[in-house]
């Protein structure tokens, strides 16, 4: 019991790990078979994965041809996460001698009961934990389903665990692949200095910024770590901060720091406050302000153009009357503004932007 557990959890990052288990489950229930299912329920199409002792004619020929006439699919809509099918209890010995699922497939392939547990529910998709008895043995019975009953909590929140994690590697994925793509640099920080994440040139600008103790060969016209504690205060967040960088050879380059408020992807990800600072050294090409609102921010095309009407000077009613949108509908885009880039009025916006295209203007 404790090796199938442990190895629902090392299956996050081990996928034998999690076979592992499954054939730990196998053996606990008296089962001949086991398997994870997916129903899509939009295709009304099942999956099989993640079998233990499999067959491969029955794998076939349930996906192909028998998963249609599953008699448990009329009864999944009734259950809920957690909850079991049990053939014998539900379908009943009778119908199921005379069903076609049993007498054309099951029973063909030597096997004579199955039961299964509905582990997760989304809106497109249901995942299924799947047991199958051999023809020769007693078929499975609510006793069976309630001695497994302990395990369905633990593969939850396994299969939640996984997912997270696969969702933060893929955004992490294509996070390193957008800001490299950028012209400039970007580096997060934390509140103590510590680089969260930065493309290329944002890990060298880092070391330039905060050179671990060591003489700065760049001087700031204002404290770098006094930018990030103004960024990253919990209580009222600085909305953009800009500080002028020279070295001894007479290059510039303008710092923008910005905070990442509580709402953003990148901040969600390390459960505290965090500032995104942007260099752009003189000389280097700018970048569309639309272009990196939408890259650190997330901005819909439509709130891109609405920031990029404000950037100009435009107020709310022109910006509206120009966009030929209704006033209410540019109101809920600001808010979602707001909301991403941890604005709290228009002005603190309005300050956001033309720190941020001086910043990318060279200026």
């Amino acid at each position: 019991m404790h090796g199938a557990i442990r190895g629902l959890y090392e299956g996050v990052l081990d996928p034998a790990a999690w076979q592992q288990s499954l054939r730990a489950l196998t053996e606990l229930a008296g089962s001949a078979h086991a398997s994870m299912m997916v129903w899509d329920t939009v295709r009304d199409q099942v999956t099989v994965n993640e079998v233990v002792n499999p067959i491969e004619d029955v794998l076939l020929a349930y996906e192909n041809d028998f998963q249609a006439i599953d008699p448990a699919k009329a009864f999944a809509p009734g259950l809920e996460p957690g909850a079991w099918y049990v053939d014998a209890r539900d379908l009943g010995p009778q119908s199921m001698a005379r069903h076609p699922f049993y007498g054309d497939f099951l029973n063909k392939f030597e096997l004579g009961s199955y039961m299964a547990c509905l582990v997760e529910r989304q809106p497109h998709y249901e995942v299924y934990f799947s047991m199958q008895r051999a023809l020769e043995q007693e078929h499975f019975s609510s006793e069976d389903s309630r001695r497994m009953d302990w395990v369905v909590p633990h593969m939850r929140s396994a299969i939640a665990m996984r997912d997270r994690t696969i969702a933060l590697s893929t955004m992490a994925t294509l996070t390193t692949q957008l800001i490299e793509r950028l012209a400039f640099a970007v580096a997060v920080f934390s509140p103590d200095r510590r680089l969260l994440l930065a493309n290329m040139a944002g890990e060298r600008w880092a070391r330039r910024l905060d050179p671990a103790g060591k003489t700065a060969e760049w001087q700031l016209s204002q404290s770098f770590a006094e930018m990030l504690q103004g960024a990253c205060d919990p209580a009222k967040p600085q909305a953009a901060l800009a500080a002028r960088a020279t070295d001894a050879h007479g290059n510039q380059a303008e710092v923008l720091v910005l905070p990442l408020p509580a709402t953003h992807a990148f901040a969600t990800t390390w459960q505290q406050p965090a500032a995104l600072v942007v260099v752009h050294e003189a000389g280097t090409p700018s970048a569309l302000l639309d272009s990196v609102m939408r890259t650190l921010y997330g901005l819909t095309p439509a709130e891109t153009r609405l920031v990029a009407r404000m950037a100009t000077g435009e107020g709310l009613p022109e910006a509206s009357r120009q966009m030929r949108v209704r006033h209410e509908t540019v109101r809920t885009q600001l808010k979602s503004i707001f909301l991403k880039t941890g604005c709290t009025s228009q002005a603190q916006l309005t300050h956001l932007l033309t720190r941020l295209a001086s910043t990318l203007d060279g200026g």
